[in-house]
């Protein structure tokens, strides 16, 4: 048992008698061994499948009678266990969350279960074609970098993994070193308090083991991989760079600017490709970072006749908008619309506590979410500029274009911007 204080968070709001809990552990797919890519996945979702003496279907119910949700996910750092109960069931809701992480079932045959469940899921990905593509994008960005090393595992990873893998893993990674357990709604600190006693506290009194995230950098060229699917009407196309991470001084510079070029329906790129030329229902950028590195992508999905003039023409666009930088108008509606909307994100007690704890998990100033508006207000010309320059490489970049390749293989070999081309069956497994 941790006698170690835990950090915690709370946002209290009692008009309502319910409450929200949120408890994250430094346990994620980046602690998956070689081979066992997945075993965090299923380790985290067997917890919900039996614990103190339950097995999986008398643990659902007794969360169905407290009219309660309990949830598990897996990220790549961080496994979130997640609920809400009613302020008279409080205590009955911790007595589930503390026998998940101090009697888990960790069952073998939920175990094999979960494992079928999760490969069909997997292979369900195939007949949908932006999860596909979305698949193959990221796995020849991230190549062989801890990132490229998919959260659920992979079809091959799956099945070898065993209970032992299980057991042994939950005991040597879930530990109290590195929670962050946080509550909002009708409850008090008192009340957190005990709770963290009785759920953080269950756990083993050890300091987290970290996964190790080295830098990456997309090499040079417009290097595609395009994904061959018979009989597609509809491409999809995912353009795009590994770039900053979450707390680079240039990080809301560059969110600002990504927002003028593709962050709103009515952003550079989908006025162009979509308003002007109907070639593409939508058409997006995107910058996702964490506290270790970051992305860009680009993204829309075209007609097979109107994809290579689409990719041109974002190609085009994407390259002034790192030469020439954005205009004042552009930036001023850009900050507006980031610091309005940052209103929604914070607008009830789970979605601020929610904000709080990203925040905390990912390295920012303790100001962060309350600061946020005036920081994106003090975003300068010149910030976006420099920001542009440094962080967004139209030179470097990996495209993944999901389409029928009889169809679109010549045109794209036609494109001198291509430097490389390389063709896979859309069966083939993205993961090898």
């Amino acid at each position: 048992m941790s006698d170690d204080p835990t950090p915690m968070m709370l946002v209290e709001d009692h008009g309502r008698a319910i409450s929200t809990w949120i408890l994250s552990l430094p346990v994620g797919a980046l602690l998956d061994p070689p081979g066992k890519e997945g075993l965090a996945y299923l380790t985290g979702q067997l917890l919900l499948r039996g614990a103190g003496g339950m097995n999986q279907a008398r643990f659902a119910d007794e969360l169905d009678v407290l009219g309660s949700a309990l949830n598990v996910g897996t990220g790549r750092e961080r496994t979130t266990i997640s609920g809400d109960a009613l302020t008279r069931h409080v205590g009955d809701f911790e007595n589930l969350v503390a026998a998940m992480l101090s009697e888990p079932a960790l069952d073998a045959d939920e175990l094999e279960k979960l494992k079928r469940q999760t490969v069909a899921e997997l292979s369900q990905v195939r007949d949908n074609d932006a999860g596909l593509g979305q698949r193959f994008f990221l796995r020849r960005l991230f190549a062989d970098h801890p990132y490229g090393r998919p959260v659920k595992g992979t079809e091959a990873s799956i099945p070898g993994i065993t209970i032992d893998d299980v057991r042994g893993f939950f005991r040597e990674r879930f530990v109290s070193g590195g929670a962050l357990l946080g509550a909002s709604g009708d409850v008090d600190a008192a009340r957190l308090a005990v709770f963290a006693r009785r759920t953080v506290g269950a756990l083993p009194a050890r300091e987290r083991q970290p996964g190790v995230v080295p830098p990456l950098t997309t090499p040079e060229g417009y290097r595609v991989v395009l994904v061959d699917k018979p009989e597609r009407s509809q491409t999809q196309v995912f353009i795009g760079h590994t770039t900053l991470d979450t707390n680079h001084p240039d990080y809301l510079p560059l969110l600002v600017a990504q927002t003028v070029f593709g962050g709103t329906f009515t952003a550079r790129i989908s006025h162009e490709i979509r308003e002007k030329r109907g070639w593409s229902y939508g058409a997006y950028s995107y910058l996702s970072t964490d506290r270790h590195l970051g992305t860009f992508t680009i993204r829309f999905y075209p007609t097979v006749a109107d994809t290579l003039p689409a990719m041109q023409l974002a190609d085009e666009m994407f390259r002034e908008l790192v030469a020439n930088g954005v205009t004042d108008d552009e930036l001023a509606f850009a900050r507006d619309y980031l610091a309005n909307g940052h209103a929604f994100s914070i607008d009830t007690a789970e979605r601020r506590l929610s904000e709080l704890m990203s925040a905390r998990l990912q390295g920012r100033p303790d100001d962060w979410v309350d600061g946020f508006v005036a920081a994106v207000r003090a975003v300068t010309p010149a910030q976006v500029d420099a920001a542009l320059r440094k962080h967004l490489t139209p030179e470097s970049l990996v495209v993944c274009v999901l389409a029928t390749a009889s169809d679109f293989a010549d045109a794209l070999k036609g494109w001198p911007r291509v430097t490389s081309i390389e063709q896979v069956d859309y069966r083939e497994p993205a993961y090898p």
